[in-house]
């Protein structure tokens, strides 16, 4: 095999190693997005729930001062200004 030749083989392979760890990666990221948006969702809806001590549905700005970030801002989060978080409010600020 001429040195030209190995040269060529090198770059052919350097090439198709670098095109399967670039196509690799990407589907990676796109799997762990995937996941990480369901996972996210369950995630809210659990961290919700726990924080409703009273099951109404809904976070009193008393039941938000157990996560100290939203109690924070919870005039900003609380979009209908009612008062309450609701679901799709907290979901929302917690997406963002």
């Amino acid at each position: 095999m001429s040195y030209r030749h190995q040269i060529a083989q090198f770059e052919k392979r350097s090439v198709l190693l670098f095109a399967a760890l670039t196509l690799g990666t990407a589907g990676a990221a796109f799997a762990q997005s995937s996941a990480t948006g369901a996972a996210g969702d369950q995630q809210i809806a659990a961290a919700f729930t726990q924080a409703d001590k009273n099951g109404d549905k809904s976070l009193s700005m008393e039941e938000a001062k157990s996560m100290p970030a939203v109690s924070e801002q919870f005039t900003g989060i609380d979009a209908n200004s009612d008062g309450k978080l609701s679901m799709q409010e907290f979901s929302t600020a917690m997406k963002r």
